[in-house]
């Protein structure tokens, strides 16, 4: 079980990889992207990517099942206030097996919680050859160890604020 006391800058987790197939692409596109070169492999060859990619919603998303599946489904995650800086560097295109890690870049305790901190992590795919296709700085937030408390939303108590969580 991960916490936040459990990722230092510098610190590397490997997620494994995904294979992308031409059906993933279009059915995701279908339903979130219907733009020609997600959709239509005969009209992808006339764009400017000479063939059908992968939307940057679906690229975004098969990183996020990676980083799921192999570090937050074992860890205190419960939430995120937000990412920055999404990047798509290289088209993704069906047939591309793609590998997911993350970066710690930074973390720090939450500001008004003492049960939880803010990790900073750099997200990245990258291709079969090492190219960075994808790439997100993202704020996971992680309960803290020493408190082993569950983390719940603060409430207001509207007729006694001073007893409020």
């Amino acid at each position: 079980m991960y916490f936040f006391e459990d990722f230092a800058p510098g610190d590397v987790f490997e997620l494994g990889t995904v294979s992308v197939t031409m059906d993933q692409i279009i059915e995701f596109s279908e339903t979130y992207d219907p733009q020609p070169f997600h959709v239509d492999p005969e009209l992808a060859l006339a764009s400017p990517f000479e063939g059908l990619i992968a939307s940057g919603w679906q690229t975004a998303s098969l990183f996020m099942r990676r980083y799921v599946d192999g570090l937050l489904a074992d860890s205190a995650c419960v939430g995120s206030p937000g990412v920055d800086e999404i990047r798509y560097h290289r088209p993704v295109r069906p047939g591309d097996v793609l590998h997911a890690r993350v970066r710690v870049l930074g973390s720090s305790p939450s500001f008004g919680r003492s049960d939880t901190g803010i990790v900073k992590p750099m997200c990245e795919l990258v291709d079969e050859e090492g190219r960075l296709v994808f790439s997100m700085i993202l704020h996971s937030i992680f309960e803290r160890r020493l408190t082993r408390e569950p983390v719940m939303p603060m409430s207001i108590d509207p007729v006694h604020p001073a007893r409020s969580a």
